[in-house]
């Protein structure tokens, strides 16, 4: 009852129409319940070594989606004869998003790239590649105070 493991004597008891097998602190505890088989366990514990034999997972960070998603989606997708709402309620999105996948207006996220790769059996996934020559992104967006200078005829 407790989920420890057994270790010492063991009490098969019914509790409530239920056959449970007690270690013996849990026995003491039920106030000592019939019992319909007692057993003595004796567990030998040896240590075993700590295979990894996952392969080490890259983060997200070092991962990005491959340029072209949308076709390597559509083209997966309709191999398995499948359409965007059948793809849709296995990635738990809507159909629209989908869509834009396909049409490559959405990029997706790393955790939706890696469940694509499941569901279609391709590869969009790949790790990112730094180097030299590498321009650092600039920040092009319009702000609110920008388009107030432009209203204005200032710069």
């Amino acid at each position: 009852m407790c989920g420890s493991a057994i270790v010492g004597k063991s009490y098969t008891v019914e509790i409530e129409g239920g056959l449970l097998t007690l270690c013996e602190r849990c026995y003491r505890k039920q106030g000592s319940p019939p019992i319909v088989e007692r057993k003595e366990i004796k567990v030998e514990r040896k240590a075993k070594p700590r295979v990894n034999s996952r392969p080490k997972k890259v983060s997200p960070e070092e991962l990005e989606v491959v340029e072209d998603y949308s076709k390597i989606i559509k083209e997966a997708r309709e191999r398995l004869k499948m359409d965007t709402l059948g793809l849709a309620k296995r990635l738990k999105v809507s159909e629209n998003v989908v869509k834009r996948f396909e049409s490559g207006r959405l990029k997706p996220t790393i955790d939706q790239a890696r469940q694509l790769e499941k569901l279609l059996g391709v590869k969009l996934l790949v790790p990112t590649e730094v180097g030299e020559g590498v321009e650092e992104e600039v920040d092009m967006d319009i702000t609110l105070g920008d388009v107030a200078n432009v209203r204005e005829g200032r710069k």
